[in-house]
């Protein structure tokens, strides 16, 4: 290696590192390192990301922007992530100014297979023309009497008895299962008209809830991850 490509090499090292302290400054959260950015945060944390996530949050005040791809001229256009959980941001993004804040083709590419082209995952006409026809059912008489007659029974008859088995017998009970295992039969009874009762006493194993959580969990991992990962 000759002296001018050496020269160059330093230059491009030192121009780099100006532009990315400075870069830095503006992030908080988890930490941003050069060219991985908070890719080794984010793959440490991969077994609690929500823990994660939520240890940031408070430790920012409610909201934080980070980094995952710190590359010149990308950085902001595709590594650069803002996290909130602000009740003022939120109202802002998904009321006040939705319009301005589209899911785009990389968000519903990876949500695709979970979600296909459902309101959940679609944007502009398509969007509006879902959520009027939800809107219509879900602000009929029939469905919300529907729906309260469900969700009482489930808690009197399951949820309820579970809890007071528990409470007599002094023993411990994970009631974010429970509360899962709550809301996943009253969804599946009120939509697919089929009751999985996975709230039971002997807390059954329902095949299409385990591939239901296997297929949010890898749509999480795609969210999280570079693309190439």
């Amino acid at each position: 290696m000759d002296g001018s490509t050496a020269v160059i090499i330093l230059t491009l090292i030192v121009t780099y590192l100006i532009w990315f302290v400075s870069l830095r400054r503006s992030y908080k959260g988890p930490r941003v390192w050069p060219l991985v950015g908070s890719l080794p945060a984010l793959i440490t944390n991969a077994h609690r990301m929500h823990d994660f996530i939520a240890d940031n949050l408070r430790m920012c005040g409610g909201t934080y922007q980070t980094c995952i791809f710190p590359i010149p001229f990308l950085a902001k256009k595709q590594g650069h992530v803002t996290v909130t959980c602000d009740p003022k941001n939120l109202e802002h993004i998904l009321k006040t100014r939705f319009d301005n804040y589209p899911k785009g083709p990389s968000w519903q590419s990876v949500f695709h297979d979970l979600l296909g082209d459902g309101i959940f995952n679609s944007d502009g006409d398509t969007w509006r023309f879902q959520r009027k026809t939800a809107a219509l059912e879900f602000t009929t008489r029939t469905l919300r009497q529907a729906m309260a007659r469900w969700v009482d029974r489930a808690i009197k008859n399951r949820l309820v008895p579970i809890l007071e088995s528990a409470m007599s017998r002094a023993e411990p009970i994970d009631l974010q299962d429970v509360l899962l295992r709550l809301t996943f039969d009253n969804i599946c009874g009120l939509t697919f008209g089929k009751d999985p009762r996975t709230l039971s006493p002997d807390f059954p194993e329902n095949g299409f809830a385990v591939a239901f959580d296997g297929a949010t969990e890898a749509t999480l991992q795609r969210f999280i991850m570079p693309e190439f990962i």
